[in-house]
């Protein structure tokens, strides 16, 4: 008889916790578990590229609970209390507003979808609210939660609720250091499930299409949310020095979000948009990772960024800051070089890369010579461990 195996994940558009999922479900053990994906919001880009053997739901809840009488209460009183100067007690009737369509969108969730389902196990696969909802609206033996960050989030929450689960699943022996020190009382819960990218489908997913590779340019590449965290902005700034002191570029953005229309203005404000191509979201950046000559991580933060592993695996020298992350992925001169999180060590570490061709020549060697055959063995008694224990 099968276990019922649940695993739950706000939404599948692209970034680093979805991918990480996709290329995590194919290790699965299908003939020990039927496998259900839960997704929280109907934002659907990387559906195709999920298991076909996993049972795929998705909350299609459309209601405006903000709408609602309670909501519209509540929305009217703080507007006044902040009318009035009372700061304070309008944040208060703020949060009291959030709590209340969290809730109410979680019970039509559990309404909806869970009602009278059992799982053996279930998997909130990102910190935060969605380990409230498993907590609290899904029915499991075994509830389990994985960490894709190194910050400490919602620590109200995560305290309240994380003794409930059975297992935290951290990126890294660093990160669960950090876990630990966080939650004290889940500290003997806690193991390694690292982030895992098949060779093979990246790479027959950078032959899809071409991406233009100017003649004496050096391409430079960096993907991911244009968000603030990610460090696009610390990026222009070392495209300005790099630009200032004659290096010949094309700098890809791959990706899109909050801060695009900063960043593009920034760009154009600096004369570098003969240097910066911001393209958009791409289902299938791998292309642009593949025609790079290096590829580059600027963010201020990453727990294990996929996207490092994706250009690894696609033997591109990395240049990352010094995040948790980077730190772990990129082994400094070996695999590509660790810059501090400023932009003129950024620069520096890109110039250095490219005029030291005997540098660049060895990193491109040590890339050459990585075996991952095993990797994939370990990935997948990494998994047999987190859901057997």
């Amino acid at each position: 008889m099968k276990k019922k195996l649940l695993l739950v994940i706000p939404h599948l558009t692209i970034g680093g916790v979805q991918k990480s999922l996709i290329s995590a479900l194919p290790s699965l053990d299908y003939d020990r578990y039927d496998v259900t994906l839960y997704l929280r919001k109907n934002r659907t880009t990387l559906l195709p590229y999920v298991d076909k053997r996993v049972k795929v739901i998705i909350n299609k809840d459309t209601t405006k609970y903000y709408r609602k009488p309670y909501s519209v209460f509540l929305q009217i009183f703080s507007k006044l209390l902040s009318v009035f100067g009372l700061k304070e007690k309008s944040a208060e009737i703020e949060k009291k507003l959030s709590d209340f369509i969290r809730e109410q969108s979680m019970e039509y969730e559990h309404n909806a979808y869970f009602k009278d389902v059992v799982f053996d196990k279930a998997i909130a696969y990102v910190q935060g609210y969605t380990v409230e909802f498993v907590d609290k609206y899904i029915n499991s033996k075994d509830k389990y939660v994985f960490f894709h960050t190194s910050k400490d989030e919602v620590h109200f929450l995560h305290e309240k609720v994380l003794p409930h689960f059975k297992r935290i699943a951290a990126l890294h022996d660093t990160q669960a250091e950090l876990i630990r020190e966080w939650y004290p009382c889940v500290s003997d819960r806690i193991t390694i499930v690292e982030n895992f990218v098949s060779r093979p489908a990246i790479e027959g997913q950078s032959e899809e299409y071409s991406v233009e590779k100017p003649a004496g340019k050096t391409v430079l590449c960096s993907c991911g949310r244009l968000s603030f965290v990610k460090g696009f902005d610390i990026a222009i700034e070392s495209a300005k020095m790099l630009k200032e002191k004659g290096f010949d570029f094309l700098w890809y953005f791959v990706g899109d979000g909050p801060e695009r229309e900063k960043l593009e203005k920034k760009i154009q404000e600096n004369r570098l948009s003969d240097c910066i191509a911001i393209t958009g979201m791409k289902e299938n950046p791998y292309p642009y990772m593949k025609a790079a000559d290096i590829y580059v991580q600027p963010s201020y933060e990453e727990a294990m960024p996929v996207t490092i592993i994706e250009a690894l695996k696609l033997k591109k020298p990395v240049i990352t800051t010094a995040t948790v992350g980077g730190k772990k992925l990129v082994s400094h001169k070996k695999t590509g070089l660790i810059s501090d999180i400023n932009a003129e060590s950024l620069a520096e570490s890109i110039l250095k890369l490219i005029n030291d061709k005997t540098l660049y020549d060895t990193i491109i060697n040590e890339l050459n010579l990585i075996d991952d055959s095993e990797e994939l063995q370990k990935f997948k008694k990494q998994w047999k461990r987190l859901l057997e224990d």
